[in-house]
């Protein structure tokens, strides 16, 4: 009993009716027989508007009619049930969207197509917005003038084009693979192992600094905020970066300021005072006594000979920090021997492009006087050399003097260190200036006797 209920034609009815999905049956040529109760709350036609109507595409959104008239087309064809997506217009115009689904019946002889729809209005609309909202995005950061990065599982999976133009690199160069390589290799341990933390939820988002290195080999300092974002359902690294190189240079070069400001004051603390103390003191004794002028002007006229070439080591070392440029080493040295007539020079020079400035002269100065001051009784003669080694210019200097103890060889380069002769200021000034290019010197016995210093400068990038 319960079964025939069940199927009963007039319950069923009630069914279709009342059911929160849109259906309606057509004839093959489109003619609508029936719609259920939504449609026509949905529409705003009343049953027997939509009845009136010569096919049920006269509902559709003038735009997307051409699509189903073909769509029903095909159905007529092949039989085959159809699912679309489209739209249609209420009685008062709204736009409405709709997922479909069309198949072919049969029915007392006569062939009928049932189509039922669900309004997905609200769906189309807020994917509209979270499209247009990626678009928006996408465009800010893809067209972002800071370079931006997602990193996952140890591989780079997005790159704006600013981060491009930074690197040097293409998307397709980077995306894909692990970044890493572009970390400067004294930075890199420490930038994976905050990467590694931060993915894994054991690290803050912060902000901090490291150096890369371009395609084209150029070291470079980013700063750069990562953060632990989820991507695709699993965390991820994003980043936003600033090429902070130019800032990084104005620290060095204010550290190299203050580091020469901090020498100067010391020189003028220390060493010009005391000259100035004991140059007094010889006039207030030759007051009291003139007598003694003879015994002891020479003491003062050397500590004036002494306060001057402090002023001159420190004018000197000063040259150091002008901004530095391409400069041909073997130049420099042909320009710097032409000084010193009484001396025998054996040079075997080839040209090298280093990173540097008028400084280098005072180096090449400061070393051959000092082989000058410590080889003068052995006849010495002085053979300089320069050539290029990997991605520095060397200049070799090899001296045929009485040669500097080993137990002396790191001091010499210390600051105020003499043997005797001089301010001790020489040796240290090259050696500063040195590492203000980013280079260094360093000193070995020559054979039979005398010493080689040997000045290393960095050349400037593509110099083969």
């Amino acid at each position: 009993m319960m079964e025939e209920s069940i199927f009963d034609t007039k319950f069923w009815k009630n069914v279709v009716d009342r059911s929160l999905a849109a259906i309606y049956i057509t004839d093959e040529s489109g003619k609508v027989i029936y719609v259920n109760d939504i449609v026509e709350r949905a529409t705003g036609h009343s049953k027997e508007e939509r009845y009136s109507f010569n096919s049920i595409f006269e509902l559709a959104h003038p735009d997307d009619r051409k699509k189903l008239i073909q769509m029903f087309s095909e159905l007529l064809q092949t039989g085959k049930p159809t699912l679309y997506e489209s739209r249609y217009l209420t009685k008062s115009g709204k736009e409405r969207w709709i997922w479909g689904f069309t198949l072919p019946i049969v029915y007392r002889g006569k062939k009928l197509y049932i189509g039922n729809w669900i309004d997905v209005t609200r769906a189309k609309k807020l994917e509209q917005m979270l499209k247009e909202s990626e678009e928006f995005y996408r465009t800010l950061v893809e067209d972002s003038l800071t370079p931006i990065y997602l990193l996952q599982d140890g591989v780079m999976v997005y790159v704006n084009k600013a981060f491009e133009e930074v690197t040097g690199y293409r998307k397709e160069e980077i995306v894909g693979k692990s970044p890493f390589f572009l970390v400067h290799p004294e930075d890199r341990e420490a930038v994976y192992r905050r990467y590694v933390e931060r993915e894994k939820g054991l690290r803050e988002t912060e902000t901090y600094s490291w150096r890369i290195i371009t395609k084209s080999g150029e070291v470079r300092w980013d700063t750069a905020r990562p953060g632990r974002v989820t991507y695709k359902g699993r965390p991820a690294v994003a980043a936003t970066v600033i090429d902070t190189t130019e800032i990084h240079r104005l620290h060095e070069e204010l550290k190299k300021r203050s580091e020469y400001l901090a020498f100067l004051n010391k020189v003028m603390r220390h060493d010009i005072a005391n000259a100035i103390t004991a140059i007094r003191g010889v006039l207030e004794v030759i007051r009291e006594d003139p007598k003694e002028a003879e015994r002891i002007v020479p003491v003062a006229l050397k500590k004036i000979d002494y306060t001057i070439q402090l002023i001159e080591d420190v004018r000197e070392f000063e040259k150091g920090l002008e901004e530095v440029k391409p400069v041909d080493i073997d130049e420099v040295v042909k320009e710097v021997v032409s000084y010193y007539k009484e001396v025998e020079f054996d040079l075997k020079l080839e040209k090298v492009t280093v990173l540097a400035n008028d400084g280098l002269k005072t180096i090449l100065n400061n070393t051959i006087h000092n082989a000058i001051v410590h080889g003068k009784d052995n006849g010495i003669k002085i053979k300089i050399e320069t050539f290029s080694d990997g991605q520095y210019g060397i200049i070799k200097i090899s001296d045929t003097g009485k040669g500097i103890p080993d137990e002396i060889k790191e001091k010499i380069f210390e600051e105020g260190f003499t043997t005797g002769e001089g301010t001790g200021l020489g040796l240290y000034i090259a050696k500063r200036i040195l590492e203000i290019f980013g280079g260094e010197i360093k000193v070995k016995d020559n054979k039979p006797s005398g010493a080689i210093f040997e000045i290393k400068i960095p050349k400037i990038k593509g110099e083969g």
